[in-house]
């Protein structure tokens, strides 16, 4: 071996121990575990992913040598979309395994019932209650009503006259900037979220959707129906949207609408012409893709696993979700965000003693994630209060700069996303191709 291949070796070793000395050894967590409980349907491909990415940041946390050097046990019941079921496995969260958080997966009328549940269960069991998701605005205005017997209960999500903030992406930008639309067909997904924005919201003077279109961007309303989230037949609800000549069909989707079955009928219907935006769901990720089989081709979706750093944590968020096999919806990103919230929340009270500081830190901290900043709302104006910050209370189609970034995009030829509506929420010239157009770039 020679003289320089020994130095070499020599200098190896001393830099080697010298990161040994300097680098930062981590105790393992020791003491009583804080426990975090999430209860939901784990067959759902919209709340197992929450699940999965929750129990992945409890494991971070952990092996960055816990919450103010306690441990943290996750802990999953299966309420398998169940009302009944739910309740009782949130009952058994809190009193079998004393969880100091659980939450709660997004379907409004579980989450009443498990709000109800707490409520008689938090002076022997205190936590914070947090709901995953769901937009019911009773959960948070109830808040307000009687702070006393429901403090504990947050929203990680936005309630429904908070969602007036997004109609300038999807009416403004993507159907009057993108698609040059006149004419919409509205199809709404037949579950209690939606009901607001079929009616309008008349303690808060704001009209219907459809109204809204009119109104603010000058869209006529051709063609509008409710149906059922999943088993539904499109295909003559479809030949119905071309009879009336529609320009764009926007479909108020979610996680639980089978909106993959929607984009394989829409591809061989009379409506294949015809743009669709869906407002949420599975089509928020590259699996989409997949799951319709390239049907999706010329589909629009707000999108959650793109390029655009939002923060800067975003885009190392969507490795981690690729690296670890997880779709990242919206709600999933704010459930891996949720995790660092109560970590915050916990440091900022001086521990989990004390439920009524740990209230108080929950209403306080503001945490920077993938998609913007988690800040609950302070203002006790319904159905706001505990609600994610987004918007103005008082005025909720003005969204807060920086509290929630929201890119609409197509699935282009090869499943390639092309943005319609970028990270400043303007529409980007020649993002969106035509259906019939893409279908002859194959």
């Amino acid at each position: 071996m020679g003289k320089w291949s020994r130095l070499g070796m020599m200098v190896v070793a001393v830099l080697s121990l010298l990161c040994l000395v300097v680098s930062p050894v981590l105790a393992a967590p020791s003491g009583k575990p804080i426990v975090i409980g999430y209860v939901g349907n784990v067959a759902s491909p919209g709340t197992k992913p929450c699940m999965d990415i929750q129990r992945y940041a409890v494991e971070e946390i952990n092996r960055a040598g816990g919450i103010m050097g306690r441990p943290v046990e996750y802990i999953v019941l299966d309420g398998k979309g169940d009302t009944t079921l739910s309740v009782e496995a949130a009952r058994r969260l809190l009193m079998e395994h004393k969880a100091t958080f659980v939450s709660i997966e997004g379907r409004s009328e579980i989450c009443l019932a498990a709000q109800e549940n707490s409520a008689a269960l938090f002076k022997e069991f205190p936590h914070i209650l947090v709901f995953n998701g769901p937009m019911a605005s009773e959960l948070t205005a109830k808040i307000v009503d009687n702070y006393d017997k429901y403090k504990f209960c947050f929203r990680d999500f936005d309630p429904e006259p908070a969602h007036y903030g997004w109609l300038d992406i999807f009416m403004g930008q993507a159907m009057k900037e993108s698609i040059k639309a006149k004419k919409v067909a509205f199809l709404w997904e037949d579950l209690a979220w939606t009901i607001m924005w079929r009616r309008g919201i008349d303690y808060l003077k704001l009209p219907t959707w459809e109204e809204a279109a009119k109104q603010r961007y000058g869209l006529d309303v051709v063609y509008s129906k409710a149906v059922k989230p999943r088993g539904t037949m499109y295909l003559p609800i479809l030949q119905e949207i071309a009879t009336k000549k529609a320009d764009v069909i926007w479909f108020v989707t979610s996680w639980f609408t089978d909106s993959e079955s929607y984009a394989k009928q829409w591809s061989d219907s009379a409506a294949q012409d015809i743009p669709t935006i869906l407002y949420g769901g599975v089509s928020q990720t590259h699996d989409f893709w997949r799951m319709t089989g390239g049907k999706g081709l010329g589909i629009m979706s707000p999108f959650s696993e793109g390029d655009i750093p939002f923060t800067p944590k975003t885009l190392p968020f969507i490795e981690l979700g690729k690296k670890l096999g997880i779709p990242l919806q919206q709600h999933v990103h704010i459930a891996y965000a949720d995790i660092y919230h109560f970590k915050a929340a916990i440091e900022k009270a001086g521990g989990t003693d004390n439920v009524d500081n740990l209230i108080k830190a929950m209403e306080e901290v503001e945490t920077v994630y993938s998609l913007g900043r988690m800040k609950y709302e302070t203002q006790r104006i319904k159905p706001f209060f505990h609600s994610r910050r987004m918007v103005d209370p008082r005025n909720p189609y003005h969204m807060y700069p920086g509290t929630w970034m929201e890119s609409v995009a197509q699935f282009q030829n090869d499943g390639k996303i092309s943005w319609v509506v970028d990270e400043k929420m303007k529409a980007v010239p020649g993002g969106y191709i035509p259906p019939a157009k893409l279908r002859t770039m194959k």
